[in-house]
């Protein structure tokens, strides 16, 4: 084996080697949150015994979550998205709550404390690296940019050996592990590595958003005349018909007084709206800037419903191109 090629396959293994646990943890929970809003809301209190056609409006949600609990702030309103689900409310005060409530009438389904976390949850929170903190975050993002090295790796491997030429890898006509390993890799390497290098950043996406994308910044507050209330209600109609692309999905309401109201709608574009009088400050759609097509196009959300089949047949071919490495590897070592 020449140099170039001798140092190509170190990398290529030893990279594969220090990757393959995180990453077979990392595919194997993003195939199943590919899912998410199916298994999210198969069951109550996230799905309603009968579905509602006719919900309440979300200011009147919000008026009816503040009157019901005045010593919280209401952080979050996600709303109902299709008739069969719950509106969902994360308030903060003497602890941290998530309300469930009926879309129909705001009557409290449910309320679960803050921290909880159910089982796919846990799959959420281990797809992303969080419960080992700051590093496992680091190490799912080094994990996911990873791929991009073993795919250049096992391409200039490939073109090494066959002396600069080009032509791909065919299937072989029988199982060999090694066989199998080039053809998926030469042929769909390279996509797989533009869906995890997509992941790596998206998990960091809010510090990429808030330093190359920021919402707007509240300087000043306005004048306020005497005997006028701000209407939310208002607020949000003109928000809605400033951007009719899609329903709204959620309410992100400021937790500091420079802080604008965040309305998010379910194509992923947003509305910022001054909290004193809720002006609008700014509109975003979901290719405003390349930081907000990270989630569309890793989860495969930007291709419709078929997006997310296409990124779990990506998942198990990252698997398999896992599995048949290590076996390939395994037949090297010394007996």
């Amino acid at each position: 084996m020449r140099p170039v090629s001798r140092l190509l396959s170190k990398i290529h293994i030893t990279a594969g080697l220090i990757l393959a646990f995180p990453l077979i943890i990392i595919t194997l929970t993003g195939i199943v949150l590919g899912f998410y809003d199916q298994i999210r809301y198969a069951a109550p209190p996230y799905r309603l015994d009968s579905p509602v056609e006719t919900p309440l409006s979300a200011a009147s949600l919000a008026a009816r979550l503040r009157v019901r609990y005045p010593d919280y702030h209401l952080d979050l309103l996600r709303l109902s998205t299709a008739p069969e689900r719950a509106v969902r409310a994360a308030l903060s005060g003497p602890d941290r709550i998530t309300a469930f409530l009926h879309p129909g009438n705001g009557k409290e389904l449910a309320v679960q404390k803050g921290d909880h976390q159910d089982w796919i949850g846990l799959l959420y929170a281990l797809h992303e690296g969080e419960p080992f903190g700051l590093a496992g975050k680091v190490v799912a993002s080094v994990s996911g940019g990873g791929v991009l090295v073993l795919w250049g790796a096992g391409l200039m491997l490939w073109r090494s050996r066959r002396k600069g030429r080009w032509g791909g890898p065919a299937l072989p006509g029988r199982f060999r592990p090694a066989g199998v390993h080039r053809f998926l890799g030469f042929w769909g390497g390279g996509l797989l590595a533009i869906l995890t290098s997509l992941g790596a950043l998206l998990n960091f996406a809010g510090p990429l958003i808030a330093r190359l994308d920021p919402p707007p910044r509240i300087e000043s507050a306005p004048e306020e005349k005497e005997g006028l209330k701000p209407d939310l209600a208002a607020g949000l109609g003109a928000a809605a018909r400033a951007y009719p692309q899609a329903p709204l999905e959620r309410i992100a309401f400021p937790k500091v007084p420079k802080d604008p109201l965040k309305l998010r709608f379910q194509d992923g574009g947003w509305v910022f709206l001054h909290p004193d009088d809720y002006r609008i400050l700014a509109i975003k759609s979901p290719t405003s800037h390349w930081t907000r097509l990270l989630y569309p196009l890793h989860s495969g959300r930007i291709l419709g419903g078929r997006g997310p089949w296409l990124v779990a047949g990506l998942g198990l071919f990252l698997i398999i191109l896992l599995v048949t490495g290590l076996i390939f590897w395994q037949g090297l070592r010394p007996k």
